[in-house]
C-alpha cells in the first residue's frame, strides 16, 4: 500500500509541473520531428534565448498552438540574413537549424518590443514564425519543451 500511495504521489507531482503535447507539422525538424510526443513545464513564462517552447499565438484572428525557438528576447534587435538570425549582431549559436539561405525576408530586422518574443522553428525552409507572423507575446508561452517521451526510441532531454 505505502508504495503504491508513493506511485500515485510521484504522478500526481509530475502532471503538476508537466504536460503531454504532440508536435504537429516539420517547422522544428530535426529537433523535433512530426508526431513526437513531447512533456512541457507549466508556469514558465521567463523564457531564455535558444529554449523551444510552446506557445499560443494569433494567426489572422484565430489562436494557434505553436512549438518554436526563442531567437530574440525584449529589447534584442533580430536580423535575418538568408534563413540565418543576428541577434544584436551576433550570429545565432548553432542548435541543428535547417539553413537554405534562400530567405525571401533577406535583410529583415526587428526590435522586439517589450513583452514579446521573436521566435523561429529550427526547419527554417518551411517555418512559419516570426519572420511571417511577427513577434509573439511572451503572455502565450504554454511551457518550455523539456524532452520527448515518445516514440521510445526517439526518448531524450531538448536543449
Amino acid at each position: 500500500m505505502p508504495l503504491l500511495l508513493l506511485f500515485a504521489l510521484i504522478i500526481s507531482v509530475f502532471f503538476v509541473f508537466f504536460s503531454p503535447i504532440r508536435v504537429q507539422g516539420p517547422s522544428m525538424v530535426p529537433t523535433l520531428m512530426p508526431e513526437d510526443r513531447v512533456l512541457i513545464t507549466h508556469g514558465d513564462k521567463d523564457p531564455s534565448r535558444g529554449d523551444v517552447i510552446v506557445l499560443i499565438a494569433d494567426e489572422n484572428g484565430s489562436p494557434i498552438e505553436l512549438v518554436k525557438r526563442v531567437i530574440g528576447l525584449p529589447g534584442d534587435i533580430v536580423e535575418i540574413k538568408g534563413d540565418t538570425a543576428y541577434v544584436n549582431g551576433v550570429h545565432e549559436p548553432e542548435r541543428g537549424q535547417m539553413v537554405y539561405g534562400r530567405d525571401p525576408t533577406y535583410g529583415q530586422s526587428t526590435k522586439v518590443a517589450p513583452g514579446q518574443l521573436f521566435v523561429m522553428g529550427d526547419n527554417r525552409a518551411v517555418s512559419e514564425d516570426s519572420r511571417y507572423i511577427g513577434t509573439v507575446p511572451l503572455s502565450g508561452v504554454k511551457g518550455k519543451v523539456v524532452a520527448v517521451f515518445a516514440p521510445i526510441q526517439r526518448m531524450r532531454f531538448v536543449h
